[in-house]
């Protein structure tokens, strides 16, 4: 009878809301009131006591006592007090809850959401969209007794956005260890605020680094790191992270070490000079979004020596060997791109090709004056110069030119007998320089211009057939369909008045075991443009199904050859062969859990090279993923000719494999193993454990790298330990 006189009460209160027109969706919710105990309405404000629950949409409130003012929509819970909000937890004995802003206030405050706690002699909300704690702490560990706090006599959370600490001490366990003025931490983005590595390598002996992250606020990070190698002495620098708008990204590292003994490594074919003792290493990113037509990109690198990554920033090596020193500007416009690109050698460490500066404007296909044929061009304008490392002057003597290039193509894609698909183009590219830079002597030259034509056509039309029938739900077969696709592009381009072998350019072509580009809107290397006459032909078969709702590719498979009829600058180099190699890329995918990839370059006869790249990646388990990898190559080896140099890569027989399992929530290992055949060493073991602590994650890792062509062995053990700070929690006081 309780229940339902105080139903009766709470529709009485709320019967001139439920019977007024709102624009607010909260306010048009039935809000429900039950209680074990006495009940009653006066003067507008309805009461309940004993086992209160309050029912309004997604939010349900606990208390041993509850008031509910219809006016103010504010209810105040004394006693025992829970709130579940969506996805956030209040707790205390006494709070007063808003349920249209969601504002709270609160002595004896606690709140968990996701793996945030926090907590607080008293809590407010001023506003939607800000929520003080006076008197609290900020773990990040969802449990009243976490392994590390943040205390501080203020706490200011910003939601979605940052969490404000003021007079902050930071304890482990019950321990304080350390007193800051200020943090501020994002809300909105995963980040470490400390960062303990301790291991030993043969490069560097052994060593500690320590980082602690500081977030001025959620667009500047600041993370000043130091460390000491027992074989190398001490060093350090700052790091900052900044985005000052959504969407754009900055950063920049410092590092710089007095090198105890510089000569470790000396000498290797990555190491022909002894780096001086005092190193270092400058780093700056950006990429922004001025407008929706403006951005700019920039990649800063200022190094005391071409070693200094090789020796202290293992992970980055392996990625970038040689730093980048460029700004542009780009702006965008669906049918053309306008881009101003800087480049330098900031280092003079290694040859670079400068661009001081150069400016492209590049025309996108798009229609020729509304007519039936198709537009594409690009031109520039860039001032040149080679700049070769001062450590090896051997390779020649810096030259420069300016160079302007145009190019214009038209083409005519249409589809004949419903079926056939025919683009056959045309297109001119003139190019004129300065200075030739006779690459027989060294006489800068005079002007010289260059005049290359190119012509061609593509052809390519489908075949598919469908099996609606096939079905296998175990295998996530909703029907099979073939899609069989011949193809087939001539390339060709008569001799120029200007051979690349007589003039010294800057964007030669890299070499490469790959196919190259066959025609001037995908060809990148200006300077060494020649003549060809070429038919790349081959065919694309795939393999598809339905899977919510969309198509599936199981398999993706091109087979091609490319005839070479007249000689051709293959990587780089002159080749004979009319018909060098088979290629072959498959990708098959028929779970979301396997994946199967192949490629290979085979030979048709005995002086040409192979190449063959396969892996498979299989999640055996949610918990067991399992990689394994095969790479060979044979016969690279291409010698020199006049003006070109020798390509030459050695012979290598690669099996990996390597696993990742989570053993449970806590624990994961994992290992990674490389086997050179070739010489039947196992070239590189790397082995990890990893150990979630809460708040704080553990890894202890040992690796081992067998350098037979580059000098001694590595040898490393290293224990990283990690405090995760405010990962992406996205606290909400106001939904």
């Amino acid at each position: 009878m309780k229940r339902l006189g105080l139903f009766f009460v709470w529709l009485l209160a709320l019967a001139p809301l439920l019977t007024a027109a709102t624009s607010e969706p909260s306010q048009s919710l039935p809000i429900e009131i039950t209680a074990d105990g006495e009940n009653r309405y006066e003067g507008g404000i309805a009461y309940a006591e004993g086992n209160v629950v309050v029912r309004h949409g997604q939010d349900v409130i606990y208390a041993d006592s509850v008031s509910f003012d219809r006016k103010s929509r504010e209810l105040m819970a004394k006693g025992n007090v829970r709130i579940f909000a969506q996805s956030k937890i209040y707790r205390g004995e006494f709070l007063t809850y808003n349920l249209d802003s969601k504002q709270v206030n609160s002595s004896d405050f606690r709140m968990v959401q996701d793996r945030i706690y926090a907590y607080g002699n008293k809590v407010e909300s001023p506003n939607p969209n800000k929520f003080v704690i006076r008197g609290g702490g900020v773990a990040t560990e969802n449990r009243e007794t976490p392994s590390y706090t943040l205390k501080a006599n203020t706490i200011e959370i910003y939601p979605d956005d940052r969490v404000v600490f003021k007079n902050v001490a930071v304890y482990i366990g019950s321990v304080p260890v350390m007193w800051l003025p200020y943090v501020a931490a994002p809300l909105n983005r995963e980040q470490d605020n400390f960062d303990l590595t301790v291991g030993s390598t043969s490069r560097l002996g052994t060593y500690i680094n320590v980082g602690y992250s500081v977030a001025l606020d959620p667009r500047w990070i600041v993370t000043p790191h130091i460390g000491y190698f027992s074989r190398r002495g001490a060093g350090g620098g700052v790091d900052l992270d900044f985005n000052p708008r959504p969407g754009d990204k900055g950063e920049f590292k410092s590092f710089y070490v007095s090198d105890d003994s510089p000569d470790i490594g000396f000498p290797s074919t990555t190491r022909t000079v002894i780096p001086e003792e005092k190193r270092y290493r400058y780093a700056y990113k950006h990429k922004y979004q001025l407008s929706s037509e403006f951005t700019t990109t920039a990649d800063i690198n200022v190094w005391s020596d071409r070693n200094i990554t090789e020796d202290f920033f293992r992970d980055e090596f392996r990625k970038d060997q040689q730093p980048d020193n460029f700004a542009d500007l780009v702006y965008y416009d669906p049918n053309f791109t306008a881009t101003i690109l800087a480049r330098a050698q900031a280092n003079n460490l290694f040859e670079t090709v400068e661009r001081k500066p150069e400016f492209i404007l590049e025309f996108k296909r798009q229609s020729f004056f509304n007519t039936f044929l198709s537009y594409e061009g690009e031109s520039s304008v860039v001032n040149f110069e080679r700049q070769f490392d001062r450590d090896d002057r051997a390779s020649g003597s810096n030259y420069s030119a300016v160079r302007y290039d145009t190019f214009h193509q038209l083409s005519y894609p249409r589809q004949y007998f419903g079926w056939l698909s025919l683009t056959p183009r045309a297109g001119a590219r003139g190019t004129a320089y300065t200075r030739n830079n006779n690459p027989l002597s060294n006489d800068p030259g005079g002007d010289e211009t260059r005049l290359a034509l190119n012509a061609g056509m593509e052809a390519t039309f489908k075949v598919s057939k469908t099996w609606s029938d096939i079905k296998n739900p175990g295998l996530g077969i909703d029907g099979i369909r073939h899609v069989f696709q011949p193809f087939a592009d001539y390339s060709y381009m008569p001799d120029t008045n200007l051979d690349p072998l007589e003039f010294r350019g800057f964007d030669e072509r890299i070499p490469s075991t790959r196919l190259q580009p066959t025609y001037f809107s995908s060809f990148n290397s200006i300077d060494s443009i020649d003549n060809q006459n070429s038919l790349r032909n081959g065919i694309r078969n795939k393999i598809q199904t339905k899977r919510d709702g969309k198509n599936w590719d199981l398999v993706d498979w091109a087979f091609y050859t490319q005839q070479n009829f007249s000689q051709s600058r293959e990587m780089g180099i002159l080749s004979q062969d009319v018909l060098s190699h088979v290629y072959n890329e498959v990708a098959f995918k028929p779970l979301p859990w396997l994946t199967v990839d192949h490629y290979s370059a085979l030979g048709l006869s005995g002086d040409e090279f192979d190449e063959i790249n396969n892996s498979l990646t299989w999640q055996v388990h949610p918990a067991v993923d399992f990689r394994v990898g095969h790479f060979y190559l044979s016969n690279v080896n291409y010698p020199a000719i006049t003006g070109a140099p020798a390509f030459v890569l050695a012979d290598s027989h690669v099996f990996s494999v390597g696993t990742f399992w989570r053993l449970n929530e806590n624990w994961k290992v994992s290992q990674d193993l490389y086997f050179e055949a070739d010489t039947g060493t196992l070239s590189e073991q790397r082995y990890s454990i990893y150990r979630d602590l809460g708040a704080w994650s553990t890894a202890v890792s040992t690796a081992f790298r067998d350098n037979i062509n580059n000098g001694e062995d590595e040898f490393t053990v290293y224990l990283s330990l990690t405090l995760k700070a405010f990962p992406a929690a996205n606290i909400s006081v106001n939904n």
